[in-house]
């Protein structure tokens, strides 16, 4: 089966291939493998960042490490929409494409400020397939054109609460349910009446859902005398292995009017778990450093229903600041706004021809003030992922984001006057 990967690859050329595949879109061929392509987003502040937010504090939700959420002024919710334009090629070829994606839905409800205590709720990509290739192939004496499409993908649910037990301990417990659909098409047009064209489509339904739980040890709370230590917060997350079912329907027709047969089948499959690390540090009023680290142990995958491919163990890095505006009361309009720039990599969950996929971005953005609780982020990423050699794929990006960050002062008693 793992021919079949190679062959995807390698009829890289992209076209348009009739009303049945029509409500498949392009995407990068990458996306074609496993799961899909996975989404590390947090929020759109630490994309903006490079970084998950593993340690990283402040008025926002986060939605990686359940912990960071113990310091939200007020209830708290985002929006965030991404625009991307893409660029895949190799030797050969090259096709420019572009979409757009809700980045997820995040809510916080602090209801204790004294310790921290926070609701959580999330609704966000997990993973994400979106692909559309077709090309020419010669095996065996034959030509034919072989064509691979696929869309879907996972959404995670997540319910949770955050506290703060003492003062420099975080900690934060959430459930998140992950669930979706990956559909699949795979055509091989002969173009000769002496062959019988191929045509296989599935539908895949995938749910499943899982633990995760994470402590943030805030130093400056716990060493208040200590410069060193003023504002440094380290923090961990881990993501417990999790049983994916799958409930995969396929039908095959030999031509694209008849249906020839068809069968489903319910399968259970494990996926890895997942752990990180990251260190913040604020220096001065302004700047925020931080990094993070996260893994996930992909080499022991065995799905199945999927494209198959080599698996492999995952890790994405990520390094980046954020300014904060300026302290002073008589502020520029340009001293009100927050700046973010930040840099990434992440080595791919599989491998292709025994090489793992390495991913590079760097990111930076700002955020808007509407009002103390309000606020919109700007922000853009720049990555590529890939090469060429060896039958492969490059995929050069832009992506431009947009959030919406809305806060509002509940649970607080109204003045006599108010009422």
């Amino acid at each position: 089966m793992k021919k079949t990967l190679i062959i995807l690859f390698s009829v890289f050329i992209i076209t348009g291939i009739g009303r049945t595949q029509e409500e498949f879109s392009l995407g990068s061929p990458y996306s074609a493998i496993g799961l899909g392509e996975m989404k590390y987003s947090s929020s759109l502040r630490t994309d903006q960042m490079g970084i998950q937010g593993i340690s990283l504090f402040g008025n926002y939700v986060n939605s990686t490490n359940p912990a960071a959420n113990t310091y939200l002024k007020n209830v708290y919710f985002s929006l965030g929409m991404k625009t991307e334009f893409l660029e895949s090629s190799n030797n050969s070829s090259s096709e420019k494409i572009s979409d757009a994606n809700v980045t997820g839905f995040n809510f916080g409800v602090p209801f204790w400020d004294k310790h921290g205590m926070t609701l959580i709720f999330g609704f966000n990509p997990y993973t994400l397939m979106q692909y559309k290739t077709s090309g020419k192939v010669e095996e065996q004496g034959a030509t034919y054109t072989a064509t691979f499409a696929g869309m879907g993908g996972l959404t995670r649910l997540n319910f949770g609460l955050a506290g703060r037990p003492i003062d420099f301990v975080n900690l934060g417990f959430e459930y998140d349910y992950s669930f979706g659909n990956i559909k699949n098409l795979t055509y091989f047009d002969f173009n000769n009446q002496n062959f019988t064209n191929s045509y296989i489509r599935s539908e895949n339904d995938l749910k499943g859902g899982y633990f995760k739980g994470g402590i943030v040890f805030d130093f400056g709370a716990l060493l208040r005398k200590s410069k060193v230590f003023e504002n440094l917060s380290i923090g961990f997350f881990y993501q417990s292995k999790f049983k994916l079912k799958s409930t995969i329907e396929k039908i095959y027709i030999t031509s694209l009017s008849n249906y020839d047969s068809s069968f489903s089948s319910v399968t259970e499959w494990d996926v890895p778990e997942a752990y990180g690390f990251g260190i913040t540090k604020q220096i001065g009023r302004q700047l925020i450093l931080s990094s993070d680290v996260s893994f996930q142990k992909f080499s022991g995958f065995k799905p199945v229903n999927l494209t198959p491919a080599e698996y492999s163990d995952n890790m994405r890095l990520g390094f980046g600041f954020e300014v904060l505006p300026a302290p002073k009361k008589d502020r520029s309009v340009l001293e009100r706004l927050t700046y973010r720039a930040g840099f990434s990599y992440d080595n791919s969950y599989y491998k292709i021809a025994g090489q793992t996929i390495d991913h590079y971005a760097v990111s930076f953005g700002i955020g808007i003030p509407i009002n103390e609780v309000n606020g919109i982020d700007l922000g853009f990423e720049l990555g590529t992922r890939g090469k060429k050699d060896n039958r492969l794929i490059k995929d050069n990006y832009i992506k431009a984001s947009i959030g919406l960050n809305f806060g509002e002062f509940w649970f607080i008693r109204p003045s006599d006057e108010d009422r």
